[in-house]
Order: C-alpha cells, then structure tokens, then sequence
C-alpha cells in the first residue's frame, strides 16, 4: 500500500507568500502523484481533489498516532502547532519547511522542543545558506537532514484572474506605482515587520520633497495589529500621503499580477527567509528593492535592514531610470520535493 503524503498548511485565501506557495505545490505534486494531497489548515472549508479543508485543527493532531504511517510535510513555523506535531506525530515521517527566521528566537522549553521535534524529523528545508551554521549550531541538528531549495514556483497562466477595478483606477491615477505586501501588520520585538513605517518614510521624501507622483500599492493578508496599523493612517494622513496610498485587504486578487502592473517591488521585512513576492516580481520583469535580511536573487537591489534612508538612496534611482529586468527562475521545486518523500516512501 502506497504511503499518504500530506503537505499541512495554510490555501490561500488569504493570498500569501507561504499559501501559494502550498497552492503551487500541491497542485504540481498531486499531478504528478495523486497520493499527494493537502491539509488546509486555514479552515476556510474550501475542497478540491487535492486540498482537504480541517476543520478542527487541534482534532487533526490527536488522531496522528491511530492511523497509519503516512508523510507529513508541515509548512508552518507556529511554535504550539510544531509542539503537538512533535507531541503526537513521531510516528510519522516529518518533513518540515521553514519559511521564516523567527524560529531561531526561541529560548528556554519551547527551545527544548523544538530542539526534539528536529530530532525526529526527517528533512529540514529552507532556502538561505547563510541560515544553515545558525540553525545548525543553536539546535544541534544534523546536517545531512538539511535540504537547501527555494520556494518559489512561477505561477500558472489558469492562476490569473485579473485586477480589481480599485487597482486599476489607483495605478492610472499615478505616473508611477510601487506595490509591498505584508502577511500581517505586526510591530513586534523586529519593529514593523513588514516595514510599513519605512514606506511612509520613503513615499514622504519621494513627493513631499521631490514632487514626484508616485503612488503604493499595499497588499495584505490580515491586519492583525489594529491599533498600529491605525498609528500608521494616522500619520499617512498628517504628511498629506492618503491619495498616494493603496491599502488592500484580504483580497482575492493575486499578489503577483499586482506586482506585475507597477514599475517597483519593495520587500522592506525585518525578518524574512526568501519572499516568494521579490521573486514574482522579477519573473513579470519588475525591479524589486529587498532589505538585506536574508539571501536574495542577485537581480534585486538590497538596501540596509531597517535604514529607510538607504531605502530612499536605492529606490530613487530605479524610478527614474524606469528600466524592467530579466529573471531566469530556479530549479523545479515540486520534483525535489517529490523526491525527497519517494525517498522516505
């Protein structure tokens, strides 16, 4: 009997960096291997031949040790979901993703934990190089479970659905557009995660004291931290910037169909492993401008983590050159994947 495959995480919508990519890879892997399916722990009750919606998440744990062996490839960092995937899921082959650097912050019992959960697991993924000697030397993990693959799939041309009538009147409006995206609205011990006071910061300058007509585009999943992000409309609307500013929320429409039609990407995260986003951006031939958190394609221009100013410095050049870019994606993520869960099958 053929081993399940399951890849547990979070469908879009919300449309994310994290959600499509679960979208993308379940969709090619389950063409390839129909044993390949997905858990959607989003909840949202949507169901295809390949997604099963969960709709008790705590339920989908407790059950792991009376069912068969079967492949479990988690694509979250949630600390209390990889503790009851370590509490209830040893009997399975663990494969775990990490998007984020976030996990590395952990200290104390739930550093312990996590410490047991890579015991058991069978492959660790992630994209940045830079990360492995950190990872490696804080949770004492052996190197030969570590997998270095990206994860970004381009999209599908059946994944476009077109702009809302919103955007497209915002994008005309300006002589030119910058789009970003957040997950959330989070200001937390990294500061604005996202770096959305960055981007007040640099529109600011661009058309207070450049008189440029540059407008933002700003995608984002859920806003999580109500009152900061209040904090940040406030002060958008003291500079005199609410006409320049485009927030979307919760919306169906594809991120990278956004990033497609303005003349600028911007990744300003605080913390970041890879961004799908920088990297949909370049693939429609959009330049992006990325914090130097974490390792980026070499077509995106880096900026100081943090440094609005050196954001400023990094991005006025590139509106007034209105130059596009060639990029040349990685290799075939779904088929490495897939190897790596024949190998355990």
């Amino acid at each position: 009997m053929t081993m399940k495959k399951e890849i547990w995480g979070f469908y879009p919508p919300p449309i994310g960096g994290i959600s499509i990519y679960c979208k993308r890879l379940v969709e090619k892997m389950h063409a390839k291997d129909n044993d390949v399916v997905m858990r959607d722990f989003a909840q949202s009750g949507y169901e295809t031949q390949c997604v099963i919606s969960v709709k008790n998440r705590l339920w989908e744990f407790l059950k792991l040790p009376f069912v068969g062996k079967k492949i479990i490839h988690a694509q979250f960092t949630n600390f209390y979901l990889l503790f009851l995937l370590y509490i209830f899921g040893r009997k399975h082959h663990i494969v775990l993703t990490l998007h984020n650097r976030r996990i590395v912050l952990l200290d104390g019992w739930k550093r312990k934990v996590i410490n047991r959960l890579f015991s058991c697991v069978k492959y660790i993924i992630f994209n940045d190089p830079t990360y492995t000697e950190l990872l490696c030397e804080k949770y004492d993990i052996n190197k030969k479970k570590i997998v270095l693959l990206p994860t970004y799939m381009a999209p599908e041309e059946g994944e476009m659905k077109g702009l809302t009538t919103e955007i497209e009147d915002f994008i005309s409006k300006h002589e030119y557009t910058i789009s970003s995206n957040a997950h959330r609205v989070i200001n937390n011990v990294f500061g604005d995660l996202y770096g959305i006071d960055q981007l007040i910061h640099l529109m600011n300058r661009l058309i207070n004291e450049e008189r440029l007509d540059v407008g933002m585009v700003f995608c984002i999943s859920e806003i999580f931290d109500n009152d900061y992000f209040g904090k940040c409309l406030s002060r958008i609307d003291e500079l005199g910037l609410s006409d320049y500013f485009c927030f979307i929320v919760n919306s169906p429409v594809n991120g990278f169909e956004v990033w497609s039609h303005t003349d600028l990407f911007i990744r300003a995260t605080m913390s970041d492993m890879e961004g799908v986003s920088v990297k949909e951006a370049l693939q429609f031939g959009t330049p992006v401008v990325a914090s130097d958190v974490c390792t980026r394609p070499k077509e995106a221009v880096l900026y100081k983590t943090g440094d609005a100013d050196d954001l400023f410095k990094k991005v006025y050049p590139l509106i007034l050159e209105r130059k596009r870019v060639v990029y040349n994606p990685e290799i075939r993520v779904d088929e490495e994947v897939l190897r790596l869960y024949l190998s355990l099958s």
